[in-house]
């Protein structure tokens, strides 16, 4: 099956294949102990916290350092993560287009995203608003970075959808293994410390954990996915492509 976007396939327009001149990164930030040691015991006192993307956006930026730019070079040397820095396709406007995403194909990944939105009561720019307002506080990004970001934070939402993990604790756990697992970053291992610590002697969790963290590592690159061009796609095939598997029955 042909991969289309939305608007129109993601082929770069004559010129955009000269080179990226990408700033260097923001200096890192001190870790700010008072604010992360309110979000921990916050956490400890609610077990579902810990799987909360919302919890987690604050935690990431009390951790301190240089966040996720690791994350970020990683996508940077891929030849699919430099394309997509040439371009920089609005992914949150193209997930927010609910008319386009219901015309698509009865079973195709941007159909299946719909329906999970809907279910949820999600707004495609929800999260990355409210990553936004976390970077207002602070110096704010350079546009490829920014962008980078508000795709990374949309995704988590694909990513969902990919490995048919829940929003609720239990699932969105699994996500967080998963996650761990594609891209290594130290708000997530705390996260994931916390929600072992607090489920001890839960030896079913920790095997749960064990085998999407697995999982995720079994599955191909999905930072770097194009996913504009998979929203048409059936969402079997979309997840036999990156070695997705289903996490949740």
């Amino acid at each position: 099956m042909t991969a289309l976007s939305i608007d129109s396939p993601l082929l770069p327009p004559p010129g955009i294949e000269g080179p990226l001149s990408i700033p260097p990164p923001r200096p890192g930030h001190p870790l700010r102990w008072r604010r992360l040691r309110e979000l921990i015991l916050e956490i400890r006192l609610d077990k579902e916290d810990a799987a909360k993307v919302e919890a987690g956006l604050e935690l990431f930026e009390a951790v301190g350092g240089l966040g996720g730019e690791a994350t970020f070079r990683r996508f940077q040397k891929r030849p699919e993560g430099r394309r997509l820095l040439r371009m920089r396709p609005d992914l949150v406007a193209t997930l927010g287009n609910r008319d386009a995403l219901a015309a698509m194909p009865a079973g195709s990944l941007g159909r299946a995203y719909l329906d999970y939105a809907e279910r949820n009561g999600f707004a495609a720019d929800g999260l990355v608003e409210q990553n936004k307002q976390i970077e207002r506080e602070r110096d704010g990004q350079d546009p490829y970075r920014e962008w980078f970001w508000n795709r990374f934070t949309i995704a988590h939402d694909l990513w969902h959808v990919m490995t048919g993990c829940s929003t609720e604790g239990e699932g969105e756990m699994r996500l967080l293994a998963f996650s761990f697992a594609q891209t290594p970053q130290r708000g997530y291992a705390i996260l994931l410390a916390l929600a072992a610590f607090g489920r001890i002697f839960e030896p079913s969790f920790h095997l749960d954990q064990v085998h999407a963290f697995r999982a995720g590592l079994r599955a191909h690159d999905l930072v770097a996915a194009p996913w504009e061009q998979y929203l048409t796609w059936p969402l079997d095939e979309v997840r036999q492509c990156f070695a997705v598997e289903v996490l949740d029955a």
